[in-house]
Protein backbone atom coordinates (compact mmCIF):
# COMPACT_ATOMS: atom_id res chain seq x y z
CA UNK A 1 0.00 0.00 0.00
CA UNK A 2 1.66 3.14 -0.81
CA UNK A 3 1.95 6.36 1.18
CA UNK A 4 1.35 10.03 -0.08
CA UNK A 5 4.75 12.07 1.40
CA UNK A 6 5.55 11.71 4.75
CA UNK A 7 4.82 14.49 7.28
CA UNK A 8 3.06 15.01 10.53
CA UNK A 9 -0.38 15.50 10.71
CA UNK A 10 -1.93 18.19 12.88
CA UNK A 11 -5.49 19.26 13.95
CA UNK A 12 -7.16 21.90 15.46
CA UNK A 13 -8.25 21.43 18.31
CA UNK A 14 -12.10 21.26 17.76
CA UNK A 15 -11.12 17.92 15.01
CA UNK A 16 -9.84 16.19 18.30
CA UNK A 17 -12.79 14.42 18.94
CA UNK A 18 -12.89 13.18 14.89
CA UNK A 19 -9.60 11.87 15.51
CA UNK A 20 -10.18 9.86 18.00
CA UNK A 21 -13.36 8.72 16.42
CA UNK A 22 -11.18 7.45 13.50
CA UNK A 23 -8.22 6.16 16.26
CA UNK A 24 -11.27 3.85 17.43
CA UNK A 25 -12.61 2.78 14.01
CA UNK A 26 -8.72 1.28 13.47
CA UNK A 27 -8.57 0.01 16.88
CA UNK A 28 -11.89 -2.20 15.73
CA UNK A 29 -10.30 -2.86 12.33
CA UNK A 30 -6.93 -3.89 13.08
CA UNK A 31 -7.31 -7.72 12.99
CA UNK A 32 -8.78 -7.11 9.50
CA UNK A 33 -5.45 -5.06 8.50
CA UNK A 34 -2.69 -6.28 6.59
CA UNK A 35 0.64 -6.59 8.78
CA UNK A 36 2.26 -4.01 6.72
CA UNK A 37 -0.55 -1.34 7.16
CA UNK A 38 -0.87 -2.33 10.97
CA UNK A 39 3.13 -1.32 10.90
CA UNK A 40 2.23 1.87 9.44
CA UNK A 41 0.30 2.82 11.12
CA UNK A 42 2.02 2.28 14.33
CA UNK A 43 5.23 4.11 12.47
CA UNK A 44 2.68 7.40 12.11
CA UNK A 45 1.19 6.63 15.78
CA UNK A 46 4.58 7.38 16.95
CA UNK A 47 5.42 10.57 15.04
CA UNK A 48 2.06 12.25 15.21
CA UNK A 49 1.63 15.40 16.71
CA UNK A 50 -0.41 15.58 19.96
CA UNK A 51 -0.87 18.25 21.96
CA UNK A 52 0.85 15.43 24.63
CA UNK A 53 4.29 15.87 23.37
CA UNK A 54 6.40 13.10 25.16
CA UNK A 55 3.75 9.84 26.03
CA UNK A 56 6.39 7.63 28.24
CA UNK A 57 6.26 3.78 26.59
CA UNK A 58 4.40 4.85 23.89
CA UNK A 59 5.11 1.85 21.29
CA UNK A 60 3.91 -0.37 24.19
CA UNK A 61 0.81 1.54 25.28
CA UNK A 62 -0.17 1.70 21.67
CA UNK A 63 -0.03 -1.85 21.56
CA UNK A 64 -1.77 -2.18 24.75
CA UNK A 65 -4.77 -0.58 23.86
CA UNK A 66 -5.20 -2.70 20.92
CA UNK A 67 -4.86 -6.09 22.84
CA UNK A 68 -7.35 -5.47 25.21
CA UNK A 69 -9.98 -4.19 22.42
CA UNK A 70 -9.41 -7.75 21.02
CA UNK A 71 -8.50 -9.82 23.95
Amino acid sequence: MAFAEEKVFKYPAEEECLVRRLGSGVIAAWPHLPREVQEQIFAEAKIAWDREFHVSHLPDKLTAIIRRRHA
